[in-house]
């Protein structure tokens, strides 16, 4: 079977261009991708628990979070010789107590613990209680607040979660830890500095996030 193709010819009245399918009028764009990417990733660390965007706090501490949930995907030792790392010890390099899972060295580690017990004294949210790696990450954590104060509870949790993630970092790597105190209060001044600056429609006081930080925990 024979097929004629007849002489054709094309006349093109503009010059070919890329076009990105992510964006209505086709023009690429960072901020879409990047938020495009979040939609996808973040909402699945949490699965079904809600969403891991939260603007009071830098993209650093969303993709910690990401990577806290996932559990695999942060470098704790348990993890690392699953993989075949060769370590000397799988012990938490903080506590020398337990294995260092996921759990134990964001939540479990007595050096973290020790943070925790003096943020939520800080917050006035009483004593410390046992909570879940979904929980810290999520709004569960904190049901009993509402509208902007939970959103500043999350992100103060969220921060917490990092600096004693940071403080375990420092002694891996440097071989420097900061003691519970030291790490509470640096995450006193960052949480005012990243918070602060973020949250829209409210100005907020140094001194009484110091001092009294449940004023602004309680904002509706």
């Amino acid at each position: 079977m024979e097929v004629v193709l007849e002489a054709s010819s094309f006349r093109s009245i503009s010059r070919d261009t890329w076009s990105w399918s992510l964006a209505s009028n086709g023009l690429f764009k960072v901020k879409i991708l990047s938020n495009t990417i979040d939609d996808h990733l973040l909402a699945d660390a949490v699965s079904n628990q809600g969403t891991l965007r939260n603007n009071l706090v830098p993209k650093k501490v969303e993709l910690f979070v990401w990577r806290t949930l996932k559990k695999k995907s942060l470098p704790v030792r348990l993890e690392l010789d699953k993989r075949g790392v060769d370590l000397n010890s799988v012990s938490c390099p903080l506590c020398d107590d337990d294995l260092e899972s996921v759990e134990h060295a964001i939540l479990f580690c007595k050096h973290a613990m020790e943070v925790w017990d003096r943020v939520f004294k800080w917050c006035d949210m009483g004593n410390l209680s046992y909570f879940t790696i979904s929980e810290i990450f999520s709004n569960n954590g904190s049901t009993s607040m509402s509208g902007l104060g939970k959103k500043i509870w999350l992100a103060l949790l969220w921060i917490s979660a990092y600096y004693i993630w940071k403080n375990r970092n420092s002694l891996v790597f440097k071989g420097k830890r900061c003691i519970a105190l030291v790490v509470f209060n640096e995450i006193q001044l960052i949480s005012f500095e990243w918070i602060s600056t973020r949250v829209k429609g409210k100005s907020m006081d140094w001194h009484t996030w110091l001092t009294n930080p449940s004023f602004y925990l309680n904002s509706s």
